[in-house]
């Protein structure tokens, strides 16, 4: 009995902890009118994000987080709203970093919803 209550404490711990805080695009796009505007990070590839991603974002493709160290140090106590296309690699993305302290937020829906709702992206 001892065994079934500790593999069902860390069957639920590890699904509360993959969860994140999501963000909708009407509150997204109210925020970054703020002066405490977030950090929007496209986590898709760079080709992706040239062919249209949210105006202000950074591409940090969610494979080379690694590579990045030295930019997202300095976004340690910035609030960091994530999407990619679909929310699995914005997902990687955000299990990556929560355990490092930093503050994300799920842009709910990622890009396929953004795009259903016709909101404006930037193309480079």
């Amino acid at each position: 009995m001892r065994k079934l209550i500790i593999s069902f404490m860390w069957f639920v711990s590890s699904i509360c902890y993959a969860q994140s805080e999501t963000i909708t695009q009407q509150a997204l796009m109210v925020n970054q009118m703020s002066a405490d505007a977030y950090t929007i990070v496209d986590v898709r590839s760079p080709e992706e994000f040239a062919a249209g991603h949210i105006k202000g974002a950074i591409n940090i493709p969610f494979n080379e987080i690694e590579t990045h160290q030295e930019e997202l140090t300095k976004l340690t106590d910035t609030p960091l709203v994530v999407y990619c296309r679909s929310g699995r690699r914005a997902g990687i993305f955000i299990e990556a970093l929560a355990p490092k302290g930093y503050t994300l937020k799920h842009l709910e829906g990622d890009m396929n919803k953004w795009l259903a709702k016709s909101l404006p992206v930037v193309k480079k």
